[in-house]
């Protein structure tokens, strides 16, 4: 079986990014770039548009808002890092309805689930931890354990080789174009969920977590467990 022919809700094993994908925290993201901005490169602020660096990890992200020099950079992205996870810790980050359900459920139904998402590994474990999600995953994949973030193949490559994964038994869950990029570039077929941009780029599309858990059920033939259910 080749990963073209694989049909995408049938996996194996499903990757899913997590900024957007399974967790709604492009505001806070949003938020925190344009904090680091006001303090270290406040004409960057002007025009300022978080929706073109969605996937992106949060230097190169810095990258394409102009700021080149180094030492700036590095300050740029400490406090960005810093104001989201303030955030985080403050309780306000969320995860999209039927994140939880989709997650159980692909346990019940004998599916791993991974992560694989361009956040540095100290913002993915905490955000993990204050939403109750780090038990549901088989692997992480964060950041820092690419070479290079997506839209490069990296982060997929490294987690197929880490956990000895086939991309014929693979699909990638993602919600930014760079990240179907990634995905595809380490020849993995995709779901598409919440931005219809990535509608005709992926193979399968689904607005909300919900509908896709819907649509799982259906075709695999498992019924979702009761909301609220855990991991355990």
């Amino acid at each position: 079986m080749t990963a073209a022919s694989a049909a995408p809700l049938a996996a194996r094993n499903f990757l899913f990014d997590f900024d957007g994908t399974l967790a709604d925290s492009a505001p806070l993201h949003a938020e925190a770039f344009r904090a680091a901005l006001a303090v270290e490169a406040p004409a960057a602020l002007a025009g300022f548009d978080y929706e073109p660096l969605k996937g992106l990890n949060t230097r190169e992200a810095f990258e394409r808002l102009g700021v080149a020099d180094v030492e700036r950079l590095l300050r740029c992205v400490a406090r960005k890092r810093a104001a989201y996870r303030d955030a985080v810790r403050a309780g306000r980050l969320r995860a999209f309805r039927g994140a939880r359900e989709l997650l159980a459920a692909l346990r019940r139904a004998g599916a791993c689930s991974y992560l694989v998402t361009s956040g540095s590994s100290a913002s993915v474990a905490l955000a993990l931890e204050r939403l109750d999600l780090a038990r549901a995953f088989a692997g992480i994949i964060a950041g820092d354990d690419a070479a290079r973030g997506k839209p490069a193949p990296d982060p997929y490559l490294e987690c197929m080789r880490r956990h000895m994964l086939d991309a014929a038994d693979s699909v990638a869950v993602e919600d930014a174009p760079s990240g179907v990029e990634s995905a595809r570039a380490a020849g993995l077929r995709v779901i598409g969920v919440h931005n219809p941009a990535v509608a005709p780029l992926a193979d399968r599309y689904f607005p909300t977590l919900e509908i896709l858990a819907a649509a799982i059920e259906t075709e695999r033939g498992w019924q979702a467990p009761a909301h609220g259910a855990r991991y355990s």
